[in-house]
């Protein structure tokens, strides 16, 4: 029995000064490029300040993982602003084995929505 996976999409997600980048699914050797083209639009389009928000992503393999080190390095370089959203437990286990978590700036999880209960 198989478990059925989810296609790969990349929402982006314009957000003031930013844009916000948000893979789903799994971020690896076949989705890595669909990736990195959607990265590329948007530097090539003037955003500079870019938000990988990692929450909807199911696993992530050495090829999504270099290519984060890749924006890493460009932002390292000074030619765009990037930032993590941080992932599942699963995603976050795989960037800290790795060591290369400590190279990004991850800034804190989306909030989940307040409920409100009603009588």
């Amino acid at each position: 029995m198989t478990i059925p996976v989810a296609p790969f999409r990349c929402d982006v997600i314009p957000e003031r000064d930013r844009v916000r980048v948000a893979p789903a699914g799994e971020l690896d050797l076949a989705t890595a490029p669909q990736f990195a083209r959607t990265i590329e639009e948007l530097l090539a389009s003037g955003f500079d300040h870019v938000v990988v928000d990692l929450t909807s992503l199911d696993f992530i393999d050495s090829s999504g993982i270099h290519l984060l080190l890749s924006l890493q390095d460009s932002a390292d370089a000074g030619r765009v602003r990037l930032r993590l959203r941080p992932g599942p437990p699963s995603v976050q286990r795989v960037l800290e084995l790795t060591g290369v978590l400590n190279r990004f700036d991850v800034i804190a999880p989306a909030r989940s929505p307040r409920r409100i209960w009603t009588a």
